[in-house]
This record gives structure tokens, C-alpha cells and sequence, in this order.
């Protein structure tokens, strides 16, 4: 298979579409219902750690919020699940809440 030239891989162009409060909303909003729908935690855990590289480094995100690199990297990884309030912390710290629609 050719390779094409100057193609991103799908995290790079999706961190780099996500630069407005608006999209990151979006995009939030539709993993968060993916979720819901399918049960499938990876995905939503993939999403917040997209929409932190997005606005943070994950390092300095980590600090923020209170736990290590590593921790939050586990949980990207779906290798520990969070408790209910790390994911609302983290949502907090994003400059988002969680409702109920």
C-alpha cells in the first residue's frame, strides 16, 4: 500500500480541530453519548485525553488536577478506572460540567 505524503494521524487532526470552547463541547457531547450508548469507557477516556492535549500538556494538566502523569495516563489506557468524581474533576478543570439533558 502507498503511503501518502503529508498526512496526519487521526489524534493530530483531531487536537488540532479541537481549538474552540465550542467544538470541544461538541466533540465531548458526542463521546460522552457514544458512552452511554455502547458502554465502551476506552473511547471516552480516549476523548478526554485528547481534549486535554488540546488545550494542556498532560503533565501539566495532571498537576492541576491533583495526580500524577502516570495515573492519568492509566486511565487514558483503561487501566484503572476512575472514580465518578476524578472524572468530574477533570471536567472541572477542562472549564466544563456535567448535566443531565
Amino acid at each position: 500500500m502507498k503511503k501518502l505524503k503529508h498526512t496526519l494521524d487521526l489524534e493530530n487532526y483531531i487536537v488540532s480541530n479541537l481549538k474552540s470552547d465550542e467544538n470541544i463541547k461538541l466533540y465531548l457531547n458526542a463521546s460522552l453519548k457514544d458512552y452511554l450508548e455502547d458502554g465502551d469507557f476506552n473511547s471516552f477516556y480516549r476523548a478526554l485525553e485528547i481534549v486535554i492535549k488540546a488545550k494542556d500538556t498532560v503533565s501539566s494538566f495532571a498537576e492541576k488536577v491533583g495526580m500524577s502523569r502516570t495515573h492519568l495516563y492509566s486511565i487514558f489506557k483503561s487501566e484503572k478506572e476512575p472514580k465518578f468524581s476524578t472524572i468530574v474533576k477533570i471536567f472541572k478543570e477542562l472549564g466544563y460540567e456535567l448535566e443531565v439533558a
